[in-house]
């Protein structure tokens, strides 16, 4: 049962309060047997399954609100086994923060990118041609009652009697291998392994198809492979559910183009829905402030301050030069702009109001101009900062946008942010 005090955290993890702790906290902490994130602890898998995500993928990830939020919130759905949701804007860290805690405790995930034809094969399972070679065995072969649904088309390595043989007839029958076998989806594999079952851009999928999925996230958790030969999942099944497995998911907004509306029963099954928050212009200007000189933002956060360790920056190379410091804010501002301008963050869009498709900009532009400053300062030092940001706002974002009234109303953002001439 989740402690009340655990629970009003987690209704209202944004509300103003006042610092009742001095001491600045590390925001995350990884110990021998434990990491803790905020105030969740949860205790380290140390998996060697090559389902744990590397570290490479988070070697620039800043520390700052949005992350610390959304990876509390997965700790918290682990730490009591509720399935969790995020919902929020692109590029709000929701897969990120999933993904960066199942890393840092060792944790295998496997990750399920839902779209508009996904079914329910891929969720929790289907029948596939054997391609198992002649006289070994499989352990989810098709039931006699179910070869019928099938057109078998024989291989060379099949006999041509290969189905009469495999018809449950005969003594023969065990020794045939079947042309079909059962192939267990994402779903009851993790169930079974005790995996993190990750369902990326759930709304995507058809609302049908999601409905399946309903048993799986009823506290305790069952399925039955009702399109295989009935295995049953859980409490009175023949397969236990591994006490790791974990459901979780992420969404955009209903409003996003192509989203599928959520059925009532469905949405009512997730007990942690956490709405990611959107990154803001404070949020750009603290990561590429991490990027440069690797220190992480202080972070308040019920009443506590926390504040994680300096890391390795990423471009350690321009933290010398002269007036980066006041750079780096004007093109978070300029960023955080063009961000609002295309729409993102739920604004209406003032760019590209005549395209079917919006501009995205999102942290990955930041960290795309990043990139190319610093191999341009690298290449031609003499040449000054100003006039290398210049070319690489160019490239990373000018560039995307059509000549007319989008780029002119994108450069009026740059002289705004102080980035370009007046």
């Amino acid at each position: 049962m989740l402690p009340w005090s655990e629970f009003s955290n987690h209704l209202a993890p944004t509300a103003p309060l006042a610092i009742t702790d001095s001491t600045c906290h590390p925001a995350v902490e990884i110990g021998e047997e434990f990491v803790r994130i905020l105030d969740q602890q949860l205790p380290r898998v140390r998996s060697h399954s090559r389902l744990v995500p590397a570290a490479d993928p988070f070697r620039h990830l800043c520390h700052d609100a949005c992350l610390l939020r959304n990876a509390r919130t997965v700790a918290l759905g682990a730490r009591y086994g509720m399935p969790v949701l995020l919902e929020g804007d692109t590029s709000a860290s929701k897969t990120t923060a999933i993904a960066w805690v199942a890393h840092l405790i060792g944790q295998p995930v496997l990750r399920l990118n839902l779209h508009g034809q996904t079914d329910t094969g891929e969720l929790v399972g289907r029948y596939v041609p054997n391609t198992a070679p002649a006289g070994s065995t499989h352990p989810h072969r098709v039931p006699a009652a179910s070869a019928a649904r099938f057109t078998y088309v024989p291989t060379p390595l099949d006999s041509p009697t290969a189905w009469n043989k495999w018809d449950g007839v005969g003594p023969e029958a065990h020794a045939t291998v079947p042309p079909w076998i059962f192939k267990e989806g994402g779903v009851p594999q993790g169930m079974r392994h005790g995996w993190w079952v990750l369902l990326d851009e759930i709304n995507l999928a058809e609302p049908q198809v999601l409905e399946r999925l309903n048993p799986v996230l009823e506290s305790p958790p069952s399925l039955v492979l009702s399109e295989g030969d009935g295995t049953v999942f859980g409490a009175g099944g023949s397969v236990s559910i591994d006490p790791g497995f974990r459901l979780f998911a992420t969404m955009n907004p209903a409003e996003y183009a192509g989203r599928s509306a959520l059925s009532t029963a469905f949405r009512d099954r997730w007990l942690v829905w956490h709405q990611a928050e959107a990154p803001g212009e404070s949020t750009f200007a603290a990561m590429l402030h991490r990027l440069v000189f690797g220190e992480h933002p202080e972070f308040l956060f019920r009443g506590r301050r926390y504040q994680s360790p300096r890391s390795t920056p990423a471009f350690p190379c321009l933290a010398g030069l002269a007036g980066i410091r006041d750079l780096l804010p004007r093109l978070a501002m300029f960023h955080a702009s063009l961000s609002q301008a295309s729409g993102m963050g739920g604004a209406v869009p003032t760019l590209g109001r005549v395209r079917k498709e919006r501009y995205v900009f999102t942290r990955r532009s930041l960290l795309t101009c990043l990139r190319l400053l610093e191999t341009a300062v690298r290449e031609d030092p003499a040449t000054s900062l100003e006039h290398h940001l210049r070319e690489t706002i160019e490239v990373a974002y000018l560039g995307r946008l059509r000549d007319g009234v989008d780029r002119p109303a994108a450069v009026t953002l740059l002289r705004a942010a102080g980035l370009a001439e007046r």
